[in-house]
C-alpha cells in the first residue's frame, strides 16, 4: 500500500476560560478564541525544561494522561462535552487548571519534552499544548497540526522520534516528526481505526479497528509502509452450523465450531511482563444464520456477544489462538450480564503484571492476568467507578489507577495496592446545562448500558451494534431476514419511516420494536424518549468536502450525474442525503427474506458504512453502483471516469 507524504501544518485556537454551573473554575489562562490563530505556528516549546513532563514510559494516548512537576503528579483529562482539558492533582484531589481547546478533545498525549498533545476529532487537528511553569496555570497553545477527519489516538515511537495518529473516519495513519510535528507521510487504513501502538523495536505500528474482526500491522520501516491484515475473529464451540447445536453437535458431527466476528476493538497495549504482547480487548460476534429466518437479531441460541481480549505476538504478529477461541460455556445468555461488552480503553500494571480495562455500560475497572493466554478467564477484580468510562492510566509511582468517566465528568482515584479500598470519585467543574441536556444524557446511558435485561436478555447494549452511533459493519439474522446494520449517528432527521421495511413511522417506535427483537423487558416511556432523544443528537462525523482544484470539479460532476434524470438516483435519494420516505423492490430479496420491498435509506456518511444493501451483499460503493445498475438508478453507460466522479460526490454526503 503506497503512503501519501503530504500534510499541512494548521493552528488551533485556545478560547478563554469559563465558569461553569456546576463550580467555579479554577484559575488559568489561555490565548485567543476558536478559530483565531496564535501568535507563533512553530510546534517546539517556547520555554524547554519548564513545567510538568511525562510520568513514567507511557507512550500511548488515553483520555486521562499522567505528567510530573517534581513531586507533583498531575492528570490532563480530555472532556469530549465541555471541549476543555482538565489539570488535576492527583494527590490532593484539586482541580487546578481548566484549558479550552477549541474542539472536542478525544485523547491525550504527553511527549518526552512536556509538550500536551491533543486530537481533537471534531475539528481533524491535533493540538499541540505546552506547560506553564506551575501545574495550575492552563496549557499555553503552541500550534495546531491538520490530520484526515477524526483524529483519536497517538502513539510516539520508543526512541520518541516520531508519533502516530489514527484518524478515524478519515481511515488513516500519520506519522509525525516529533520536534517539529511535520508530516513524514501517512497510510491508507481500513474502517474505523482507533488506537495505536509501536512494537518495542520501532518496526511496526499496530493498529485496532472498532470493525472488521481486524487488526493493522503497519511496516514502518519499508518505503511502501505495506499493511498487513491480523485476523483477531475467534471460534464458539458452542456453535455450528451443521443442523445440531453445541457441543453434542460436534461431538456427532453436526458441524465445525462457527466463526466469530471481532467488534468494538478500541483499545491497545503493550505487555510490559511478560514482554512482547499486545493486548486488544473486543468482544466476539455471532450475527446468527443470515439465510434462516430466526425469532430476533441472532440465532437466540448464544449471547450473541462475547467479551474477549485478544493477545497478539509483537514479533511475529500473530494471535494467540487461545484468546480467541470460546468453549461452549461461554456463550451461555445468563452469563454476558456482567462481561466487558464495551470495552473501551486499557492500561498496563507492570508491578500485579495485569491489565486494566475500562468497560462502558458497566461502569467498571477490570484487572486480568496480564501473564495469561486467554486473559478473559483470569480476572482478578474489578471496581466500579463513575458513569462512562473512556480513559484509564496508572501511575507506576503512587501505585494508583486514574479513570475518565466521561458520562459523569469525574475522574475516579482507584488504590492499586489496598485490596478492599472504594475507588476515590473526584468531580470536576462543568459548564452549564440545560433540561435537554439532561434528557441527552440520560439517553447515553441507556443507549451504552451492558447486561439491562430490559433491554436485550443477552445482555447486548444499543452501542453493541451501534458503536460510536455508528455500524458494526455485519449482517444479522432476523425474523424479515438478513439485515445490514445501519448508521445512525446524524443520519435520522427527516429520513422517516424507520427500518429496512419501512414498518416504523418514528424513532421512538423502531425502538420499541428493536427491544423486542432483542428480548428486552421494555423501558419505561421516558426512557425512551431520552433514547430518542439522544440518538437524534448523536454527534456525525466532521466531513470536510473539497470545492477547489481537480478534486472539486470531480466532485461537482458527480453532484451534477447524480442529480441527472438520466441516472435516476436523486429521484429516491432526494437531496443527497434525504429519502423519498417510500419502499421500492429493486430486485434485491435474499433466500431468508419475506418481502420483497426495502425503505429508501439515507446516503449520509454512505462513504463509511460499507457494506451495502440490507443485506451487506456489496463490499464497496464501486460494487454498488456497478452492481445495482437497471435496479436501482443507471449508471452502467456512464465511462469509468463518470463513474469515479459519482462515487467522489456520495463519499462527501
Amino acid at each position: 500500500m503506497k503512503s501519501v507524504g503530504t500534510g499541512v501544518l494548521g493552528l488551533v485556537g485556545i478560547s478563554a476560560l469559563m465558569v461553569a454551573c456546576g463550580g467555579a473554575r479554577p484559575q488559568g489562562t489561555a490565548a485567543g478564541a476558536p478559530g483565531q490563530a496564535v501568535a507563533s505556528a512553530r510546534c517546539q516549546r517556547r520555554a524547554p525544561g519548564v513545567g510538568a513532563v511525562r510520568a513514567g514510559t507511557q507512550r500511548e494516548s488515553s483520555a486521562v494522561a499522567l505528567a510530573r512537576l517534581g513531586a507533583q503528579t498531575v492528570a490532563y483529562v480530555a472532556d469530549e462535552d465541555d471541549g476543555v482539558v482538565h489539570t488535576v492533582d492527583l494527590s490532593t484531589g484539586k482541580e487546578l487548571a481548566v484549558t479550552e481547546v477549541g474542539g472536542a478533545p478525544s485523547q491525550v498525549l504527553v511527549t518526552k519534552d512536556g509538550r500536551v498533545l491533543v486530537s481533537l476529532r471534531d475539528k481533524s487537528q491535533v493540538a499541540v499544548l505546552e506547560p506553564g511553569a506551575t501545574a495550575e496555570r492552563a496549557l499555553s497553545p503552541l500550534c495546531g497540526v491538520d490530520l484526515p477527519a477524526e483524529p483519536i489516538a497517538l502513539a510516539a515511537t520508543p526512541d520518541d522520534s516520531t508519533v502516530f495518529v489514527t484518524s478515524g473516519w478519515g481511515r488513516a495513519l500519520t506519522a509525525l516528526d516529533a520536534d517539529q510535528l511535520k508530516v513524514r507521510f501517512r497510510v491508507a487504513l481500513a474502517r474505523e481505526p482507533r488506537a495505536v501502538v509501536v512494537s518495542d523495536d520501532g518496526s511496526k505500528a499496530f493498529v485496532s479497528h472498532v470493525v472488521g474482526s481486524r487488526m493493522s500491522a503497519v511496516d514502518l520501516k519499508g518505503q511502501d509502509h505495506a499493511v498487513r491484515t491480523i485476523d483477531l475473529s475467534g471460534t464458539d464451540a458452542g456453535i455450528s452450523r451443521g443442523g445440531r447445536r453445541g457441543v453434542v453437535g460436534l461431538l456427532r458431527g453436526g458441524g465445525r465450531a462457527q466463526e466469530r466476528m471481532g467488534c468494538q476493538s478500541f483499545a491497545l497495549a503493550k505487555s510490559v511482563d511478560p514482554p512482547g504482547r499486545l493486548f486488544a480487548p473486543q468482544v466476539l460476534v455471532d450475527p446468527g444464520d443470515t439465510e434462516q429466518s430466526t425469532s430476533g437479531y441472532g440465532d437466540g441460541f448464544r449471547a450473541a456477544e462475547v467479551a474477549s481480549i485478544a493477545v497478539i505476538d509483537d514479533g511475529t504478529g500473530e494471535p494467540l489462538d487461545t484468546s480467541l477461541k470460546l468453549t461452549a460455556n461461554d456463550g451461555q445468555v445468563g452469563q454476558s450480564q456482567r462481561e466487558c461488552l464495551l470495552p473501551r480503553a486499557i492500561a498496563v500494571d507492570p508491578a500485579r503484571r495485569s491489565m486494566l480495562v475500562a468497560c462502558l455500560g458497566l461502569d467498571a475497572v477490570i484487572e486480568y492476568d496480564a501473564a495469561s493466554a486467554d486473559p478473559r478467564q483470569a480476572e482478578k477484580r474489578r471496581w466500579q467507578v463513575g458513569s462512562g468510562p473512556t480513559g484509564v492510566a496508572v501511575d507506576d509511582v503512587g501505585r494508583r489507577a486514574v479513570v475518565w468517566s466521561q458520562f459523569d465528568q469525574a475522574v475516579s482515584v482507584i488504590s492499586l495496592d489496598e485490596e478492599a479500598k472504594r475507588p476515590t470519585m473526584l468531580a470536576l467543574s462543568r459548564k452549564a446545562k440545560d433540561a435537554r441536556d439532561g434528557d441527552f444524557a440520560l439517553g447515553r446511558k441507556l443507549f451504552h448500558t451492558a447486561g439491562d435485561t430490559r433491554i436485550a436478555a443477552d445482555g447486548r447494549s444499543c452501542a453493541s451494534c451501534h458503536p460510536d452511533g455508528r455500524d458494526d459493519s455485519l449482517t444479522w439474522a432476523t425474523p424479515e431476514g438478513p439485515r445490514n446494520t445501519p448508521m445512525l449517528a446524524g443520519r435520522l432527521g427527516e429520513t422517516g419511516p424507520f427500518g429496512w421495511n419501512g414498518v416504523s413511522d418514528t424513532v421512538g417506535s423502531h425502538l420499541h420494536h428493536t427491544l423486542q427483537r432483542l428480548r428486552g423487558r421494555g423501558l419505561e416511556k421516558h426512557e425512551v424518549a431520552a433514547l430518542e432523544t439522544f440518538v437524534g443528537g448523536m454527534r456525525a462525523p466532521t466531513v470536510h468536502v473539497p470545492t477547489a482544484g481537480p478534486e472539486g470539479s470531480r466532485i461537482a460532476r458527480g453532484k451534477a450525474l447524480f442529480e441527472s434524470a438520466e441516472t435516476a438516483c436523486a429521484s429516491c435519494h432526494t437531496g443527497g442525503g434525504s429519502v423519498d420516505g417510500s419502499s421500492h423492490d429493486v430486485q434485491s430479496k435474499a433466500k431468508a427474506d419475506t418481502e420483497l420491498k426495502f425503505d429508501t435509506p439515507s446516503l449520509r456518511f454512505v462513504g463509511g458504512t460499507a457494506p451495502y444493501f440490507h443485506d451487506g451483499r456489496y463490499r464497496t460503493l464501486r460494487e454498488l453502483l456497478v452492481g445495482s445498475d437497471g435496479k436501482m438508478g443507471h449508471v452502467g453507460h456512464l465511462s469509468a471516469v463518470d463513474v469515479d466522479a459519482l462515487e467522489a460526490y456520495l463519499r462527501t454526503l
